[in-house]
């Protein structure tokens, strides 16, 4: 959604009420989409980061959960640009210049200067937004189902040109068309703000009574008898009333047996019973700022890695020089291949050993490629210079990871740390630090117990009180040798 202003009950009924129920039953994604903004207000940005934080505001008041959902800024994930510029190499103009908003949009504003490559190509950066996270599903109105099919010839294109080991990279997305229960403004024509027509879904509850009240009706005279279909008051009954309610002002309104000034009176009870909880949420995260940028920042990583992961896939097929190829240099800089991920299933493991499997698996699947490895004993690997492998996994609890094993020494330790949102952490500590520290691990009777915790500057050993930092041997298999 475009960070243009306060969001009102139109973008509310359009999309974000749908988009809350969405979260229970997919993986989803929203962003503000402060990029975009730029294509039409390019010449005035001086608002763009003050909206963009409104906008947040609405979204967790109307019930987005960043526990349930990841959400972010489009510009904090920079991947978002780089494969615009990938698609932008293969896409031809006619696709873009046919986009139905194309021309529509330069008519309905003719004063403005439209002729830029940004605007030209926001449908394009639009099928970035969409690929990056290898969307199945695109939840939209019938007014945007053209920029998903432009999205699935993009996706054809691309993966017509390029592959991943004979795979496709990306999906092609189909379009998850919701219902979109038309809106009026308090003057009759469709909620924009550009009318100057809306109610904001941060308007205190006398504002909302003053708008409603304020707002034309369908009905010039009392005797007149109305329709609550072509009515502003009527329409937000059909939406935000019980069944009840809405069944005695239909009545009323189309026999004319109800004033207007009642209509809008109950109206005004209704919208603001249910925007109430809208606005305790919106004004505790507006007193806590930092709860707020936790928000923003927490939801820019889980859409980093997801991201990263595509570019990886993306950058590989079409050919692009990997700077993890270049192998002193990407250990220098602490570049890191993308992260595996455990599948959801493991949260149905029935025990330690089985969510083991499925962690170690995946990466036992990934290392020995390029570092075969011979099982030893459980849990244990030799490598071709006959060094001992200890291959151990545990999920994050509040930042920190505790690794149980045997006490049987070994020669490198594989720790493989699974975080909050399934992403796999290989940490592969070489002979000389499991030397160094192993009489140090805590112990209790015949297991040894490692603890790691993700700090200020990575992951540490937590050794008697103190911390040793082990970031340089995330993804660094050297000692697999």
């Amino acid at each position: 959604m475009r960070p243009t202003g306060k969001l009102h009950l139109g973008n509310y009924v359009g999309a974000l009420q749908n988009w809350v129920k969405l979260q229970d039953t997919h993986e989803c994604f929203f962003f503000i989409a402060d990029w975009h903004a730029l294509t039409t207000d390019y010449d005035d940005t001086s608002r763009i980061a003050g909206n963009t934080l409104e906008v947040v505001l609405d979204f967790v008041s109307a019930g987005l959960d960043p526990e349930r959902c990841t959400m972010f800024v489009q510009s904090h994930v920079l991947e978002h640009a780089e494969l615009h510029v990938l698609f932008s190499m293969i896409t031809p103009l006619g696709w873009l210049e046919r986009v139905p908003s194309y021309k529509d949009q330069q008519l309905q504003m003719p004063n403005k200067d439209l002729h830029m490559y940004g605007f030209l190509g926001y449908p394009l950066l639009q099928a970035a937004d969409i690929l990056l996270y290898r969307a199945n599903f695109v939840p939209v109105g019938e007014d945007q189902v053209a920029h998903v099919e432009l999205t699935r010839e993009v996706a054809r294109r691309f993966n017509h040109f390029y592959s991943l080991r004979g795979k496709p990279v990306f999906p092609e997305p189909e379009s998850l068309l919701t219902p979109t229960p038309k809106l009026l403004g308090t003057d009759k024509r469709k909620m924009s703000k550009s009318y100057g027509n809306t109610i904001l879904l941060s308007d205190d509850a006398a504002t909302i009574e003053k708008k409603i009240k304020d707002s034309v009706t369908d009905r010039p005279k009392l005797t007149d008898k109305g329709s609550p279909d072509r009515c502003p008051v009527g329409n937000l009954h059909q939406i935000f009333s019980d069944p009840a309610r809405l069944e005695y002002i239909t009545r009323g309104c189309t026999a004319a047996g109800i004033t207007c000034v009642e209509c809008k009176s109950l109206a005004v009870e209704s919208v603001n019973a249910h925007l109430e909880p809208f606005r305790q949420r919106r004004r505790h995260l507006a007193d806590h700022p930092e709860q707020l940028g936790q928000i923003i920042q927490a939801g820019a990583r889980k859409a980093t890695r997801v991201a990263e992961e595509t570019m990886s896939m993306a950058r590989e097929a079409v050919g692009l020089l990997a700077i993890t190829a270049v192998g002193k240099v990407a250990a220098e800089q602490s570049i890191r291949p993308a992260l595996l991920r455990a599948p959801e299933s493991i949260s149905k493991a029935k025990n330690e050993n089985e969510q083991w499997e499925l962690r170690a698996g995946l990466w036992l699947e990934k290392v020995s490629k390029s570092h075969p490895l011979k099982k030893d004993r459980q849990r244990t690997f030799i490598t071709r210079r006959g060094r001992k492998v200890g291959v151990h996994t545990a999920a994050e609890a509040g930042g920190v990871w505790k690794f149980r094993l045997q006490d049987r020494p070994v020669n490198v330790l594989a720790l493989i740390a699974q975080d909050k949102d399934r992403y796999l952490h290989d940490y592969i500590l070489p002979p000389k630090v499991v030397q160094e520290h192993w009489k140090q691990f805590e112990r209790s009777g015949e297991q040894v117990e490692i603890t790691i915790k993700q700090g200020e500057h990575g992951a540490a050993l937590v050794l008697n009180g103190s911390e040793t930092p082990i970031r340089e041997y995330e993804g660094n298999y050297a000692a697999l040798e």
